[in-house]
């Protein structure tokens, strides 16, 4: 929901963009218009998360608030300028931030307050149907924004989330492994709490694809997936780096919780893929007992432990902390 409520925010954002894009043919002569319109985007997505995370009713009662404001100056401007945009702010409000039926709702009562004022405020028309007639087209304008805005928020959740999970097996990818890495290391080096991160390999997975086809190999990596996601705890992380590559992030965990858990996750892969692929897995697992400088650091360790793990025969886990690094 909360990256719903930011569709409108970005697409402006993308519109923008493009047109500073046009305006000047090389982005890097000037780069401070861009820089100062990020910070702005930056600045209202933050006040966008703080209205999420409020209570539902509290968010939606700020729609008649809006609408009240509106009908007020719309009374103050009188018949003479156009204030009818207007409306599409409680409009694009309630349907992105509350929710799509109460954005259908407000641009009902929109039209219908727009229509009374008109009614009551403006000259005679001609004709007795004209002002419905208006009040009409004015419903059918904001309606049609608001489900473009819909449209266009579940659009931004499904590119949302094909660019942070793996497109076969749904789990996170290398984009937001990172990311979530380094919020542990951060948090690591403020706290002093240990973290460890463990490197996944199958054994001969290539003999599965050469063997079964590759549909086959697919599906051995989404059971694969879907079984260490299983045994995981809510703060941990898992991630496909490629391939039959995954790593595994546990936040706050030493060496001794950490090989208890790999070992439950080691032993339900070998019960699920040897009964029916016949391979095996490895995975070097580092704890961290100090803060490494960069995640590439960190992974880079846990991967080395994972490929000196199978030079020692595979199938096993290799685990060692850092900085001694030992086994």
């Amino acid at each position: 929901m909360l990256q719903s409520a930011f569709v409108a925010v970005d697409v402006l954002c993308e519109i923008t963009g493009f047109a500073m894009d046009d305006k000047r043919q090389n982005r890097e002569d000037n780069p401070i218009p861009r820089q100062l319109f990020g910070d702005v985007r930056a600045k209202i997505l933050e006040s966008l998360g703080v209205l999420m995370g409020l209570p539902q009713w509290v968010r939606a009662f700020a729609v008649p608030l809006l609408l009240t404001v509106v009908a007020l100056l719309d009374t103050v401007v009188g018949t003479e300028i156009s204030f009818s945009i207007f409306y599409l702010v409680p409009v694009v409000y309630a349907g992105g931030i509350v929710s799509p039926r109460a954005g259908r709702l407000t641009a009902l009562v929109c039209a219908f307050v727009w229509g009374y004022l008109d009614i009551t405020n403006s000259p005679p028309y001609s004709a007795v149907w004209i002002p419905y007639w208006n009040a009409t087209v004015r419903l059918g304008f904001f309606l049609l924004v608001n489900e473009l805005v819909l449209a266009l928020r579940h659009a931004y959740i499904r590119e949302h989330r094909m660019a942070r999970t793996d497109g076969l097996t749904g789990v996170a990818n290398a984009r937001v492994f990172r990311e979530h890495a380094e919020r542990t290391i951060a948090l690591s080096h403020r706290n002093g709490l240990p973290f460890t991160i463990a490197y996944i390999d199958l054994d001969h997975f290539k003999q599965v694809n050469d063997t079964f086809g590759h549909s086959e190999g697919d599906r051995l990596l989404i059971s694969l997936a879907n079984s260490i996601a299983g045994v995981l705890r809510g703060t941990d992380t898992l991630a496909r780096l490629g391939g039959d590559e995954f790593a595994i992030l546990l936040p706050d965990t030493g060496d001794e919780q950490a090989l208890i858990l790999l070992k439950r996750v080691m032993d339900l892969l070998r019960d699920t893929m040897k009964a029916k692929w016949q391979i095996d897995i490895t995975i070097g697992a580092v704890t961290f007992i100090d803060t490494p400088e960069t995640v590439d650091y960190a992974v880079s360790l846990a991967d080395t432990l994972m490929y000196n793990g199978k030079k020692q025969g595979r199938g096993r886990i290799l685990q060692a902390t850092w900085p001694t690094l030992a086994p």
